[in-house]
């Protein structure tokens, strides 16, 4: 990690590299995003905020900070479903920080951000009035309706789980299949959610409704960016634990071009490398331990990273194929990664969950090793060396058409029924499908949406439920069966089937 000294340089030339104009940022300055919850509607951020949101609604269209065509901007850029989803979508923030802090007159103007785990009821400063006293208001169902945030979409144990993630790609979404270059058509081709992308901020996007259920539509809604500033808080907290995001080239060289503004309009590039740290852009969040922490260092050698290294080269060169069966990957001095799959062609439905048994071949005590400790929830530093991992991944996924369709995930429930709850021991995650509608983001041509066949793909981290099922140790497991209940309230249970093609297990 870079000592406070090696940082002002390093932010120095980073603020001269992405060219952002706000005199604040020329000097070095750095702004804190803090909790919307307890601000008045007076606080100065939020007042800043409505009175840019009403100037940029104000513009002409011949403006590009007129508020729809800023909004447009998401539309026409932002990738969901790979790796990144995360850089993208903080650029997008600083961005529309700047033309903030430009037609506000507030330089210091700093996002606010909605923490959904901590406080689930919805910012009143955004709800309040109606369209013509308040430039925040919008009309949003989810809100009109009583909004609910469970705790299986952003309570502490999803949020938990999502910051023992152990790399990036396990973290804020994985690369896009194939991907061989740091070229622009990479942009918005499909990879793997994971849960940060998959479960709260899907979850929260679909539960508000309106505009922010929907990709094309949704930064309309100015709650939009508060939501995207608590999964960007997020990102920053889980790089101040000691995590590195990515090292790989493919990500980091990505050049983001004539995707965004700077404050006065003017087109704004910037590479994916350049958006790694918050004070490096001019801002920290109020939680924040460690305010200077710009970039960690890649572990050298950890097991846990490697072996994820090591099965997504695999994967890349085509090693694995795509057919059923168990592959091993040899790796020196760290172990195997086992890889095993199984094709299905059945849904899953609200009445009728799906199971899909992946052979193993082996038990897992013998795969992961008797002295293992599944995910790093209960790990500390004397047993961080046996850590291990378990992920299922559904792949090519026939998405639902009823969009607001949460899927629960369970591992080795014989007796799953829509009644089983997620208080079960063999409970994963669940998920939600935002952007349910431009499945294929950015399809074979790399521009536009494609269609609700073959959504990408879910990584599923089953490691917690594993250990709370006594594994490795437990009885003997020669075999996995992933299961998935659909739910929805809209009573056409046809319209939330959901259909994997492919089922793939992934033990590290």
């Amino acid at each position: 990690m870079l000592d406070r000294r090696a940082f002002i340089g390093a932010g120095g030339t980073s603020l001269a590299l992405l060219g952002l104009n706000s005199p604040l940022l020329a000097q070095g300055a750095t702004v804190v995003r803090r909790s919307v919850r307890g601000m008045t509607a007076n606080d100065p951020d939020l007042a800043a905020m409505s009175r840019a949101v009403a100037a940029m609604k104000a513009l002409p269209q011949s403006d590009p900070r007129n508020w729809t065509r800023f909004a447009d901007i998401h539309r026409n850029f932002c990738p969901h479903g790979n790796w990144y989803f995360l850089p993208w979508h903080r650029a997008y923030l600083v961005s529309f920080e700047q033309v903030v802090r430009e037609l506000s007159g507030k330089a210091d103007f700093a996002l606010p951000y909605w923490n959904w785990t901590a406080d689930r009821a919805f910012p009143s400063a955004f709800s309040a009035g109606n369209r013509n006293s308040n430039p925040l208001f919008h009309p949003r169902p989810g809100v009109a309706n009583g909004l609910r945030l469970g705790d299986d979409m952003v309570g502490p144990q999803v949020i938990s789980r999502v910051m023992q993630s152990p790399d990036f790609e396990a973290f804020g979404s994985s690369r896009p299949r194939g991907q061989d270059s740091a070229a622009s058509q990479w942009q918005r081709r499909p990879g793997s959610r994971t849960e940060l992308e998959f479960n709260p901020h899907d979850g929260v996007h679909q539960s508000i409704g309106g505009n922010m259920g929907v990709v094309d539509l949704a930064s309309r809604d100015p709650i939009f960016f508060l939501h995207h500033a608590n999964i960007d808080r997020l990102w920053s907290g889980w790089n101040a634990r000691g995590n590195a995001n990515s090292p790989e080239l493919a990500w980091r060289n990505l050049v983001f071009n004539r995707n965004f503004l700077a404050g006065n309009g003017s087109p704004w590039d910037v590479r994916v490398g350049d958006l790694n740290a918050t004070p490096a852009l001019g801002y920290r969040y109020d939680g924040d331990d460690s305010p200077f922490a710009a970039e960690v260092a890649m572990p050298v050698g950890d097991p846990v990273t490697e072996k994820l290294r090591g099965y997504r080269q695999a994967v890349a060169r085509g090693l694995l194929g795509s057919g059923p069966g168990i592959r091993r990957i040899e790796m020196p001095s760290l172990g195997s990664v086992y890889v095993a799959s199984a094709d299905n062609g059945t849904a899953a439905s609200p009445d009728r969950p799906l199971a899909v048994t992946v052979p193993l071949s082996r038990s897992l005590g013998e795969m992961l090793g008797q002295d293992a400790v599944l995910g790093a929830a209960s790990s500390g530093p004397e047993t961080r060396g046996n850590r291990r991992y378990v992920f299922a991944f559904l792949h090519d996924v026939d998405l639902p058409l009823d969009a607001a369709t949460r899927l629960r995930t369970f591992v080795n429930c014989q007796e799953l029924t829509p009644r089983t709850t997620i208080d079960d021991q063999r409970y994963a995650t669940s998920a939600s499908f935002f952007g349910s509608e431009h499945a294929q983001h950015g399809g074979a041509s790399g521009s536009g949406h494609g269609t609700s066949t073959g959504g990408g793909s879910l990584c599923i981290d089953l490691s917690q439920a594993l250990a709370r099922m006594g594994q490795p140790r437990g009885p003997r497991t020669d075999r996995l069966t992933v299961q998935l209940l659909p739910s929805s309230n809209s009573g056409e249970s046809h319209a939330s089937n959901i259909r994997p093609r492919r089922v793939e297990v992934v033990i590290l």
